[in-house]
């Protein structure tokens, strides 16, 4: 695959959400409805299917979430052709990703300060809430879903943010709502069982990890995903893993180039903050 034609540009989005305001950590990651309305209305070309031999734009959106799938359905609705990369483990479990419930945390603390390994943070809204985040997810990315609880667990009682609610955007998909999605004509994606940081598993552990998303494809959605959206976005696969993948490779890497980067990867240009732009 290593001469094939290099597209335009493979974005991506995380989804959308009914209302969106700036500042707040559950809505990070999301796009407002009305503005990828806009957005998808307005552009001067479709978003075609995800291909190695396409020139032309595509639209990919990561994660099992309501809002996940919301996006991908309002795509539809205005003719363009998107696929959604999936974590069958949440789905399976129906339980929330942790940085999902990590926003939900953080919108609802009460106590400003937190004491975690022998650090403390502040955490005041701008530098100092992103620096602890960063600091956080840097413990969080590399752990099973399951081994998340405690340490968010501890965060919540440290933060006194027992209040925390997950939003509707933010909420697991289900069987059904990915059923339907796949009737309105949404390509279906694999991004790993379990949203692991793919650096901190050892190829056994990557390749065993791809083959469960993959026996569950075919067992509850009776399909088997060609294409692979990295989670986080950031890690190219070891060579002993790629063939594990029959189709394309995709990172969310904003340090290197976009397109097509050789032995089935391609790095995809993330969206989400040109559209928030528009509304701030």
């Amino acid at each position: 695959m290593d001469d094939v034609t290099p597209r335009r540009q493979i974005h991506m989005l995380h989804g959308c959400a009914p209302r969106w305001s700036a500042g707040i950590q559950s809505l990070r990651n999301y796009v407002p409805e009305a503005g990828l309305r806009c957005y998808l209305e307005s552009r001067a070309g479709k978003y075609e299917e995800v291909s190695a031999a396409s020139a032309r734009d595509a639209l990919t959106v990561d994660d099992s979430t309501v809002g996940g799938a919301r996006a991908c359905s309002i795509a539809r609705e205005y003719g363009h052709e998107v696929t959604l990369f999936i974590n069958p483990a949440q789905v399976a479990r129906q339980r929330p990703y942790w940085f999902t419930r990590l926003d939900a945390i953080l919108d609802a603390r009460v106590n400003p300060l937190v004491h975690l390994e022998g650090r403390q943070f502040e955490l005041s809204p701008g530098r100092p809430l992103r620096t602890f985040r960063l600091w956080v997810k840097s413990r969080l990315m590399a752990l099973d879903e399951a081994a998340t609880d405690s340490l968010l667990d501890e965060l919540t009682k440290q933060l006194s943010a027992q209040a925390a609610v997950i939003p509707e955007h933010g909420q697991t998909v289900s069987i059904t709502l990915l059923r339907e999605l796949i009737q309105q004509g949404v390509r279906i994606g694999s991004h790993g069982w379990d949203h692991r940081d793919i650096a901190s598993l050892d190829c056994d552990e990557l390749m065993r990890d791809l083959q469960l998303a993959s026996g569950w494809f075919e067992a509850s959605l009776g399909l088997r995903p060609a294409d692979y959206a990295v989670p986080y976005g950031l890690t190219p696969m070891p060579s002993r893993a790629v063939p594990e993948v029959t189709g394309m490779i995709l990172l969310a890497n904003p340090e290197l180039p976009p397109g097509y980067l050789g032995s089935q990867h391609w790095n995809r240009r993330d969206i989400t903050a040109d559209l928030q732009r528009q509304l701030v």
